[in-house]
C-alpha cells in the first residue's frame, strides 16, 4: 500500500474511530447506570429507565389485567394501597380515574392535578411528559368499568435522562472522552509512524555506516510503498559503491604493480643501453666492428623497449575497454589454414605446424585481433621450446554455441603452480626474467583480454606427456552459415 493510500486511511481512522468509541462509550455508560442492555434500543432523549422500573411494570400490569377479570376491585382503595405502597420509594406513583374523577393517586403523585393527565382514548406510552417543571414518564391503560364509564390507569414515573446523567457524571464523561481521543490518536499515530519511521531510521544507520567505511552489510525490507523501494534503491546504491571501491581498490593495486613491472622490465635494457653508450663514449670500442656490436645491441635494446612500451599500450587500451573490435562471420577452417600457412613461410625449418578439425566451424570474430592471438600463443610456445623443432598442433572443436581452438606444443610445459598465472601481465614461468628469450611479459594477458573481448574464454592445460595446451572459444554467429574466407 502507498504512503499516500496509507495516510489518507490514517486520517480517516482517526477521525472515524474517535466517533465508533464514544459510541460504543455512552452505550456501556447506559448500560452501567440502567443495568439492562436493552438501553441499547433506546434514544438518548427518551429518558433512562432504572432498574425499579421493572417492578413498577409489573404492579400495572396486575392492576391492568384486573381491568379485564375484576374492575370494580380498582374501586377499593385499601386494596390499591396494599399493591402501591412501596412505589414511592422507587419515585413513582399510580392514579385511577373513572369518568374525570380522581378515584386514588399515590402520594408521590399527589401534587398532580387531573388536567396533567391525556384525556380517555390516549392509551400508550409517553417517555417525556413535562408536569410541572419536571420531567417523568407516564404510561396510560383505558379501560371501562362494569357500568359502562371510561376508566384510565396511569403509571407515573420520574425517568433518568440524558442530560441528567450527563451534568451528574461530567467529569467522567470528559475525561473518559479525552482519554479516547488522545488512545485512538496515539494508537493510530504510532502504527502510522512504525510504518514510515523504521525505514527512515534504517537508512540513517545505514548512511551512518557508509559515512564511516562500512559498506559489508545489507539492508532488508519487506516493505512495497515508496519507502520500500527507497530502501532498496538505497541497499542497491551501497552494493554499487562497495563494487566500485572494491574496483577501484583492484586498480591501484594494478597500477603499482604495472609501474613496479614496467620499471623492472624498462631497467634492464635502459642499464644495458647506458653501459655500451658510455663504452663508446671512453673509447672501448676502439676498432669498427666492435663499434658495429655495440650499436647492434643498443639498437636491440631499444627495439624491445619500443616493443614493451607497445604491448603496454595495447593491453591498457583492452584493459579499459577502449579498443574497437570489429566482428564479422569467419570460416574458421579456412581462416586457420591460411594462416599456418603463412606461419610455416615465416619459420620453414625450426617450426612444424599441424591442423585437426571437426567439421567446417563459423565463428564471429576480429580477423587482426585474433590473428594477434594466435601469434601470441605460437611465439610464446617458440620462445620457451627446448626442442631443436617446435612442434604446434592447432585444432578445432565444435562445442554448440562455440567454436573451440587448441593450440599444443612439445615443450616444457608449465608446473602446476603456474598453469593458473600464466595469463597474468608480466608473469614469466623463467624466474629469472631476462630478456634473453625475448618477450615483454604481456603476451598472454594481451590473448585473455582479446578472447574475452569476444565474449569466449581462455585456459590452459598440461599435455598428455610433455608439453602445454592453450584453448580458447569463440562465439558462433546468431544465424550458423556463410561467411569470410
Amino acid at each position: 500500500m502507498s504512503i499516500r493510500k496509507r495516510l489518507f486511511i490514517s486520517n480517516a481512522a482517526m477521525v472515524l474511530m474517535p466517533i465508533f468509541v464514544l459510541i460504543l462509550y455512552f452505550l456501556l455508560l447506559g448500560i452501567v447506570f440502567s443495568g439492562d442492555i436493552k438501553i441499547l434500543g433506546s434514544n438518548f432523549h427518551q429518558g433512562w429507565q432504572r432498574p425499579e422500573s421493572s417492578k413498577n411494570t409489573n404492579i400495572f400490569n396486575q392492576l391492568i389485567k384486573l381491568t379485564s377479570t375484576n374492575s370494580e376491585k380498582l374501586l377499593d382503595e385499601h386494596y390499591i394501597e396494599s399493591i402501591t405502597k412501596n412505589m414511592e420509594k422507587n419515585h413513582s406513583g399510580i392514579i385511577i380515574r373513572k369518568g374525570n374523577k380522581i378515584l386514588y393517586k399515590s402520594k408521590y403523585v399527589l401534587h398532580v392535578s387531573n388536567a396533567d393527565f391525556p384525556v380517555f382514548g390516549k392509551e400508550g406510552y409517553d417517555p417525556v411528559v413535562w408536569i410541572g417543571h419536571k420531567q417523568y414518564s407516564m404510561r396510560q391503560h383505558d379501560f371501562y368499568f362494569r357500568d359502562g364509564m371510561e376508566g384510565s390507569i396511569f403509571l407515573v414515573d420520574k425517568g433518568i435522562n440524558f442530560m441528567q446523567i450527563a451534568r451528574r457524571y461530567f467529569p467522567l464523561i470528559f475525561f473518559g472522552i479525552v482519554l479516547i481521543l488522545v488512545g485512538t490518536n496515539a494508537l493510530l499515530s504510532y502504527f502510522m509512524s512504525r510504518s514510515i519511521l523504521r525505514p527512515v531510521n534504517q537508512l540513517s544507520v545505514a548512511a551512518e555506516k557508509i559515512s564511516k567505511g562500512q559498506l559489508d552489510f545489507h539492508l532488508e525490507t519487506s516493505s512495497k510503498d515508496e519507502l520500500g523501494k527507497l530502501v532498496k534503491s538505497f541497499d542497491q546504491m551501497r552494493e554499487k559503491l562497495k563494487e566500485s571501491l572494491e574496483l577501484r581498490e583492484r586498480y591501484e593495486n594494478n597500477r603499482k604493480e604495472l609501474i613496479a613491472n614496467i620499471s623492472h622490465d624498462l631497467k634492464t635494457p635502459i642499464t644495458s643501453i647506458r653501459g655500451y653508450v658510455e663504452g663508446i663514449m671512453d673509447g672501448v670500442a676502439n676498432s669498427k666492428e666492435k663499434l658495429q656490436s655495440y650499436l647492434n645491441t643498443i639498437h636491440a635494446k631499444a627495439e624491445h623497449m619500443a616493443h614493451l612500451i607497445e604491448e603496454l599500450s595495447l593491453y591498457s587500451k583492452l584493459d579499459v575497454k577502449s579498443v574497437l573490435f570489429q566482428f564479422e562471420k569467419v570460416k574458421m577452417n579456412a581462416f586457420l589454414e591460411d594462416y599456418i600457412e603463412e606461419l610455416r613461410m615465416e619459420n620453414n625449418q625450426a617450426l612444424e605446424v599441424s591442423f585437426i578439425a571437426d567439421n567446417v566451424l563459423t565463428a564471429l570474430v576480429d580477423r587482426d585481433k585474433l590473428i594477434r592471438v594466435m601469434n601470441n600463443i605460437i611465439r610464446n610456445s617458440m620462445k620457451y621450446n627446448n626442442k631443436e623443432i617446435c612442434k604446434i598442433m592447432i585444432s578445432l572443436q565444435d562445442m554448440g554455441k562455440e567454436v573451440c581452438v587448441s593450440v599444443k606444443d612439445n615443450g616444457p610445459g608449465v608446473s602446476s603452480e603456474d598453469i593458473n598465472r600464466i595469463f597474468n601481465r608480466f608473469y614469466r614461468a623463467d624466474p629469472s626474467r631476462n630478456s634473453k628469450t625475448g618477450g615483454s611479459g604481456l603476451g598472454l594477458a594481451i590473448a585473455a583480454q582479446i578472447i574475452e573481448a569476444h565474449g569466449g574464454e581462455i585456459w590452459a592445460e598440461q599435455s598428455t606427456g610433455e608439453g602445454l595446451t592453450i584453448r580458447f572459444t569463440l562465439k558462433k554467429p546468431e544465424n550458423d552459415g556463410g561467411g569470410y574466407e
